[in-house]
């Protein structure tokens, strides 16, 4: 996949916050539960905090089996490198999607 621009990565962000159900959880990789809009306002927040430095994040080993008609559970390992330090956690999610905006997004 292509690197994204930064408006691109304000459209995403901005258009998860208005699509996800207020009900959203995530579960972070220590087991602890996080209403998902604040997970999201927390990247808002975040968004430019590593400008000037040479930051990415990955993933890898992506499985997902499809748990309902429109939603996946997803398991797979995110890694961030910021200059030389590099670190890996497992994470998973359960998505609900309209199939066909979530391809627009992977086009």
């Amino acid at each position: 996949m292509d690197r994204l621009s930064a408006s691109a990565c304000h459209m995403i962000v901005s258009d998860l916050d208005h699509t996800m159900d207020p009900s959203a959880v995530t579960v972070h990789p220590s087991g602890v539960e996080e209403i998902l809009h604040e997970r999201i306002q927390e990247l808002k927040e975040g968004y430019g905090d590593k400008q000037g430095k040479r930051f990415q994040v990955w993933v890898d080993h992506v499985l997902s089996t499809q748990i309902g008609s429109s939603t996946w559970l997803v398991n797979f390992n995110k890694w961030e490198q910021c200059g030389d330090v590099r670190c890996c956690c497992p994470a998973s999610g359960k998505i609900s999607a309209n199939v066909r905006k979530l391809e627009n997004y992977l086009k």
